[in-house]
């Protein structure tokens, strides 16, 4: 009898605690949920000292900004969940504005034909970029930091530091233009969001880049290509730079250096706020969705609280460390419930 009740006890100890589907799915969300409130909580904030937050046309504004920030990010995403980082898209962005008007203005080609000259450049040579770093297993940062002086030196070379007009009323809707009051730049965000939310979810090759990024060794044992893998994410990331290169051209009329000025570490850090692991393997679009958000929502209520440019730049780095670092709490508490 004592040995049969110690088995009972035993069985009792090791029978599973019961949780609710609702917790499963809440712990399964815990970064993003995090994520909204503390968005929200920005928001509130600002809104108190300043109610134009508010307003439509300024939320409109924020949408903007966003979108911008966005499509950059959707890429950087994919780099990071892979293990990879591209410390190149800011200047890459610059340079692909540039790249257009030179086209244009000095070449004499048609908008439409040097766009696409545009983005296809800029895809090839992120896909270059991506190669050199796994073919000889030059670390991402240093490629792509590499790559980051070639555009910076290859924009100023070609503008001469002067803006470059490319004036066309059909381009310019692009970047100014809207439907339904929702501008188009935000809509093209959206539909990419999609796109590559589909890609990272529900493809083969999205499954390969969170498998690259999770152990490159295993992922090449079970028969995936992880240089072609690898080049991949930083081609698409290229490509994506190379259109929002256009987009600002759309949305100022001119072709300028001086636009994406630290876009690279806005995006680092909207994928990291996100919850994506800089060691790879884990990340999500949505989470980067929330991040990008929330770095846009914290620019514009700084400007809107008349805080110096000079302390923007601090304040919105000591947010967004408390916000990572708050993101990094909550993810190590969720995995020791």
């Amino acid at each position: 009898m004592d040995d049969q009740s110690n088995i009972m006890t035993a069985v009792e100890k090791r029978k599973p605690e019961y949780r609710s589907p609702l917790w499963g799915m809440i712990r399964g969300h815990l970064n993003e949920i995090t994520l909204l409130v503390g968005l929200l909580g920005v928001s509130a904030f600002i809104t108190i000292n300043n109610d134009v937050f508010l307003s439509s046309a300024n939320l409109i504004n924020v949408l903007r900004s966003a979108a911008f920030l966005g499509i950059v990010t959707w890429g950087m995403t994919l780099v990071i969940i892979a293990g990879e980082i591209d410390v190149s898209v800011g200047p890459a962005v610059a340079f692909a504005a540039v790249m257009l008007g030179s086209l244009v203005n000095h070449q004499g080609l048609p908008l439409e034909v040097a766009a696409v000259i545009v983005v296809i450049t800029m895809t090839i040579v992120g896909y270059i970029g991506g190669f050199i770093r796994a073919k000889f297993n030059v670390p991402s940062f240093v490629t792509t930091l590499a790559l980051w002086s070639i555009y910076d030196g290859l924009k100023q070379v070609i503008s001469n530091n002067i803006p470059i007009p490319v004036e066309s009323d059909t381009f310019q809707v692009w970047g100014r233009g809207d439907l339904l009051g929702i501008p188009y730049v935000v809509i093209i965000a959206a539909i990419l969001f999609l796109i590559f939310r589909y890609i990272s979810r529900q493809t083969v090759f999205g499954r390969a880049v969170y498998a690259v990024g999770g152990n490159a060794k295993a992922a090449y044992a079970a028969g995936i290509n992880v240089l072609r893998t690898r080049a991949m994410v930083f081609a698409i990331t290229g490509g994506l730079a190379g259109l929002t290169g256009l987009l600002h051209v759309s949305r100022l009329g001119t072709a300028t250096g001086q636009v994406a000025t630290g876009l690279e570490f806005s995006s680092i850090a909207a994928v990291v706020i996100g919850g994506s692991s800089l060691s790879g393997g884990r990340g999500s679009l949505i989470g980067s969705l929330i991040g990008v958000l929330f770095i846009s929502v914290i620019a514009n209520g700084l400007v809107l609280m008349g805080v110096n440019s000079q302390a923007q730049n601090v304040v919105r780095g000591a947010l967004i460390l408390i916000a990572v670092l708050v993101n990094v709490v909550f993810k190590q508490e969720s995995k020791d419930i």
